[in-house]
């Protein structure tokens, strides 16, 4: 075989070279390093490089040497260029493993977390892949800066939350004639994305502070029945976009899990293109860890609306919540929520009273390909007094019931991140029929499986 590279095998000044063929080289460069001589496997690694440039196995020998002999980075480097030429799963987990281990040694978290994605994506077995999934966590809980995302699609035959039928009535009786094409019921495409950064200011064993920035955006596209049902509207009326800053300070409590949490966050709503309000709140939060299989909490907050159109739209509310965890022997999880809110504005058709109720059951185990969670919700919204072209009678109330099944797929994830089904049903009734809806809709989406 023809030469592979050229090594020095003595000191400079004696000049004498040894040549070598590259499965040769490849020998020596691992006893090299088995036998604790990374200086001698980074040499041999350039006389690789030298023969083929783009060689995986050689810019990971360089990273190794690089690591034995504590140079972090020129091994992270040389581990990412494995990685771009890597020709096997196998050496892509390879320098994805290696570069995840260097750039912590860097003190790079955020970077670790991309590298540790990409060794999972390429983790030769199942057990590897929980292995590293509880390193990432690991890294996770010391990285001072967060960062999620997650997104959908879902065809709905409701996007824009419209009545079921064009005709107006009120506690039985048609007193308003027919409903314009807008607000009824609209199918189409509904899309999502919803992001959030955070970054830890403080942080000690009793309290932390943190910082974090949310910014959902959602966006309708209706199908040819809405168009021809309603063509004045457009797709961009039923956009919506919400933004927000939250300033959350933590304090661990009593015994082990049990923690109380203050919140303040600023933000603003966009409705249609134009910016529907902005908005101040303030939270209290406190979590029971009872036992290993129950959590308790409980929250309130309060928040105020200001309306970019005029005070007269502006509101306050005041809202409570409890729930309840609990992890039944199997496994499986069963949650409970309540919460209570009260409304006062100025505008009589924004205050309001209501309240709802949360059931979910999760799945330990998955069921075929699927880990499958279910949730119901109830609820009820009552206002005293409201408007429809004239005051109802005895003001209007919602009934709400909805369900959905949540579909995760874990084995068809891409660096860690699985696809996701979410199955939609359910209806308000309401004595103003403008409010009684109902939804079918299916969310395509993604999850993060750690």
């Amino acid at each position: 075989m023809a030469c592979g590279c050229l090594l020095a095998a003595a000191p400079v000044h004696a000049e004498p070279s040894l040549a070598l063929t590259l499965p040769e080289a490849r020998s020596l460069a691992v006893h090299a390093l088995q036998g604790d001589r990374p200086a001698l496997a980074s040499q041999i690694a350039h006389g690789l490089l030298v023969a083929d440039p783009r060689s995986p196995y050689a810019h990971y020998v360089l990273a190794t040497a690089h690591a034995d002999m504590g140079d972090a980075t020129a091994g992270r480097r040389s581990a990412a260029r494995a990685y771009r030429y890597a020709e096997t799963t196998v050496q892509k987990f390879q320098a994805a493993e290696l570069a995840a281990r260097l750039t912590f040694a860097e003190g790079r978290p955020t970077r670790t977390q991309l590298w540790l994605r990409r060794a999972v994506q390429n983790a030769p077995s199942p057990e590897i892949e929980e292995q590293l999934a509880r390193d990432y966590a690991r890294v996770r809980r010391e990285n001072p800066f967060r960062f999620s995302i997650s997104g959908g699609v879902k065809p709905s035959s409701n996007v824009n939350n419209g009545a079921d039928t064009a005709q107006q009535v009120i506690d039985g009786l048609p007193f308003t004639g027919r409903l314009s094409g807008g607000a009824q019921a609209l199918s189409g495409v509904v899309g999502t994305v919803d992001a959030v950064a955070g970054y830890r200011l403080r942080s000690t064993d009793r309290a932390r502070t943190d910082l974090a920035a949310r910014l959902f955006v959602q966006r309708i596209a209706l199908d040819s029945r809405s168009h021809h049902l309603a063509p004045e509207v457009r797709n961009r009326d039923f956009g919506a976009t919400y933004a927000d800053v939250t300033l959350r300070q933590t304090y661990a409590v009593g015994t082990r899990g049990n923690t109380v949490d203050v919140t303040g966050s600023v933000g603003e709503y966009w409705s249609g293109g134009n910016r529907s309000y902005t908005f101040a709140r303030v939270g209290l939060g406190h979590r029971w860890q009872v036992s290993a299989a129950t959590s308790v909490s409980f929250g309130a907050a309060i928040e105020e609306r200001f309306s970019d159109r005029t005070h007269f739209f502006d509101s306050s509310t005041a809202s409570v919540s409890a729930g309840a965890t609990h992890t039944v022997a199997g496994g499986d999880g069963i949650g409970l929520s309540v919460n209570l809110r009260k409304t006062e504005s100025d505008f009589i058709n924004y205050a309001s009273t209501a309240a709802s109720l949360r059931l979910t059951y999760s799945f330990a185990d998955q069921i075929g390909p699927a880990i499958v969670s279910a949730g119901l919700v109830l609820g009820k919204t009552d206002y005293d007094d409201y408007v429809a072209v004239f005051s109802v009678p005895g003001g209007k109330q919602d009934y709400a019931t909805y369900a959905d099944v949540n579909v995760l797929l874990p084995d068809v994830d891409y660096a860690g991140f699985a696809p996701s089904v979410n199955f939609r049903a359910g209806r308000t009734r309401s004595n103003v029929s403008r409010f009684e809806t109902r939804e079918l809709s299916v969310s395509l989406g993604f999850q993060s499986k750690f």
